[in-house]
């Protein structure tokens, strides 16, 4: 009788081992495209609730698909993009930041645009773009 159930209770703590190193190798697969965009953030804060700072501009990188928020403070946020000489900023519509999760300002950026963002209130946090 304690045979079998040494046996039943190795077979369950390799089954439950199995399933989860097979869960840990999903999960950090699954993982590796955000943390490295993520990962590559940068600390900011708003002047006159604009980042970068006039005349500034941001830049947007291979890095990121799109223009990852993580605010101190739950805000609107509004992207602003170049067009190029005598054109107006393409400005996205404000999408809302909650605090102290990563959020979206905005998707499907391509890469080498010229931006900045609008807040409806002074912020910072993390930024990765």
């Amino acid at each position: 009788m304690r045979t079998r159930r040494k046996i039943a209770t190795a077979l369950a703590a390799g089954t439950m081992t199995a399933g989860l190193l097979t869960g840990s190798a999903l999960t950090a697969s699954a993982d590796v495209a955000p943390m490295s965009c993520y990962g590559s953030g940068k600390a900011f804060s708003t002047t006159n609730k604009v980042w970068p700072a006039y005349p500034k501009w941001a830049k947007t990188t291979s890095q990121c698909a799109d223009v990852n928020v993580k605010a101190r403070v739950g805000a609107y946020v509004q992207a602003c993009f170049d067009r190029g000489p005598d054109e107006p900023h393409k400005c996205y519509r404000k999408r809302w930041l909650s605090q102290g999760v990563w959020d979206t300002a905005v998707t499907n950026v391509p890469d080498g645009k010229k931006f900045y963002l609008k807040f409806d209130r002074h912020t910072g946090g993390v930024i990765a773009y």
